[in-house]
């Protein structure tokens, strides 16, 4: 009897430590209060995100230079970037697609002119993180360290057919430390391209 009651302790144990290996791994949501983690640059310069986790708002897009969604809000988001960097938000855009090496990063993000980090994730681990699936994929996080919103930029790739501006309503709402009134929306654009698992 002993030796059941030791052994199902033991089974008891290593359920419980794999449901918190499980739960551990459970990617963030709305609602989620993230983790600082550390990416390069395409120039190779280390980004760590704990410097403005806490100190600013972070946009995050989830991003692909081949992806022809993803360059068609590539303006917008420049846009939006000097509009509010002055105003306490820092974007950062993840690569986390393993069809694109730093070379090809660099040179479309020097053409494109673009005036924010464009970060590398090696074998889509932040992605994961986030559950991110398409580009753009999009989350604003406050100051208070906690996902706002998660979706997409707006409500169309076509600029002219805009008329919802979901993430710059989330980005001031978030900003006037007000609630924000569409948390989520639904993302749209090309897949992740993942390493195979």
């Amino acid at each position: 009897m002993k030796t059941k009651f030791v052994v199902s302790i033991m089974v008891l144990s290593l359920a419980l430590i794999a449901g918190q290996s499980v739960m551990a791994e459970k990617p963030y949501d709305v609602g989620s209060k993230i983790e600082p983690f550390k990416l390069k640059d395409w120039a190779g310069n280390e980004h760590d995100l704990s410097k403005d986790l806490g100190k600013k708002v972070i946009v995050l897009n989830f991003w692909n230079c081949q992806c022809p969604v993803s360059r068609a809000y590539e303006k917008r988001f420049i846009a939006l970037e000097k509009k509010y960097r002055d105003k306490g938000v820092q974007v950062y855009s993840i690569d986390s697609n393993t069809i694109n090496d730093v070379e090809r990063i660099t040179k479309y993000a020097k053409e494109s002119k673009i005036s924010y980090p464009v970060l590398k994730d090696w074998n889509n681990v932040i992605a994961d993180k986030f559950n991110a699936k398409t580009t753009p994929d999009v989350f604003v996080i406050g100051k208070d360290k906690t996902i706002h919103y998660h979706g997409a930029f707006d409500n169309s790739q076509q600029e002219e057919n805009v008329k919802n501006h979901w993430l710059e309503d989330a980005v001031k709402e978030v900003l006037a430390g007000e609630k924000v009134t569409t948390p989520e929306t639904k993302t749209f654009g090309c897949s992740i391209k993942r390493v195979k698992k």
